[in-house]
């Protein structure tokens, strides 16, 4: 009997565990203060009332293993949403048609709020990881 019970909380220990896991697969994760790490088709809560969702990640940088003739870019397209308000955008890193860009900024308006979204990186760099990751945007987002 006294087997039986051991056996029985530790299957029910390994049920509450797993049970216990979340699931990253739709959070952005913070990358530092004010910070957000969030990847393709995510999103993010920015704030008490609003979210900011990356609808997708163009990446035709210059992978560092390779000696391109044009660096390249990375849009970030994002809807940043409020309530009944919401706006689009896109961000881009590297040749966006002005002097080379090591980051991007932009003022959005929803009603009376006014947000300051900074694209940081878009990581993982092309030709720096062995397999195939899905690519992340960290965006800096400021309420001004």
């Amino acid at each position: 009997m006294r087997v039986h019970s051991h056996i029985l909380t530790l299957l029910l220990g390994g049920l509450l565990a797993v049970g216990c896991q979340s699931s990253v697969e739709n959070e952005a994760l913070p990358q530092d203060k004010g910070s957000l790490v969030v990847a393709a088709s995510q999103s993010a809560r920015v704030g008490e009332d609003a979210t900011l969702q990356i609808e997708k990640i163009e990446d035709s940088r210059c992978p560092a293993n390779v000696v391109c003739v044009r660096f390249g870019n990375a849009n970030v397209f994002y809807l940043l949403s409020q309530g009944t308000e919401s706006r689009e955008g896109i961000l881009c890193l590297g040749d966006c048609g002005v002097p080379q860009k090591t980051q991007d900024s932009t003022t959005v308006q929803l009603g009376t709020e006014r947000y300051q979204l900074i694209l940081k990186e878009v990581r993982p760099y092309p030709g720096t990881s062995p397999v195939e990751v899905k690519p992340e945007a960290v965006i800096q987002v400021k309420r001004i």
